[in-house]
């Protein structure tokens, strides 16, 4: 997996969306854009390099804390890259 961010879930009653707690949904994706959401795993960091593709993705998913579904929003339409999740 190249890619990886740690999201809030946007469900308000899931523990994964309060900011002052270190639980975060853990976003990884690969070259291909296949997309696998984890919890939190403290790890060390490792820079890779994934190329920018100038589109935009909507990857369904579950949340790893709550099991609801959720969308992930993969953003490449700009100079960098935006990863966010959203409700479907």
């Amino acid at each position: 997996m190249l890619v990886r961010n740690h999201l809030l879930c946007p469900y308000k009653d899931c523990i994964a969306h309060r900011r002052k707690d270190s639980n975060r949904v853990q976003v990884l994706v690969d070259e291909k854009r296949n997309v696998v959401l984890n919890k939190t795993f403290i790890s060390k960091v490792k820079r890779t390099k994934l190329p920018y593709l100038n589109k935009r993705w909507v990857v369904p998913g579950k949340c790893p804390y709550c099991n609801r579904k959720l969308e992930v929003v993969i953003d490449e339409t700009h100079n960098g890259r935006n990863i966010n999740l959203r409700l479907p």
